[in-house]
């Protein structure tokens, strides 16, 4: 089963920032993103999916989310669930960690 991340910011992540976040992390990766531009995904050198970053949702009731993440939703106006494939998490992670801190948000997972 993929992990469930979710990335708690106050603007979206732009395709560019993941691209170039996911450029560091693994050379001669690319950014696939689907025609209704609600999936991106970064996959490796080799294909292999390391990301997948689902469009933004408004965070509208503030304790709901505060319920569905540990350590709560810390005021943030902006969800985005992120997934990392099945098997070892730490490539998908560091991605993760790498485009949270470009946008100025945190990672955290879901309860």
């Amino acid at each position: 089963m993929a992990t469930e991340l979710v990335l708690l910011c106050d603007r979206e992540p732009a395709s560019q920032v993941i691209d170039a976040a996911g450029a560091d992390l693994f050379p001669g990766g690319d950014l696939w993103e689907y025609p209704d531009g609600q999936v991106r995904q970064y996959r490796d050198a080799q294909g292999r999916a390391v990301l997948t970053v689902f469009a933004a949702r408004a965070i509208r009731t503030a304790v709901d989310a505060d319920r569905a993440v540990r350590g709560g939703a810390g005021g943030f106006s902006c969800w985005v669930t992120l997934t990392v494939p099945y098997g070892d998490e730490a490539d998908g992670r560091a991605l993760a960690d790498a485009v949270a801190s470009a946008v100025g948000g945190r990672v955290v997972e879901r309860c």
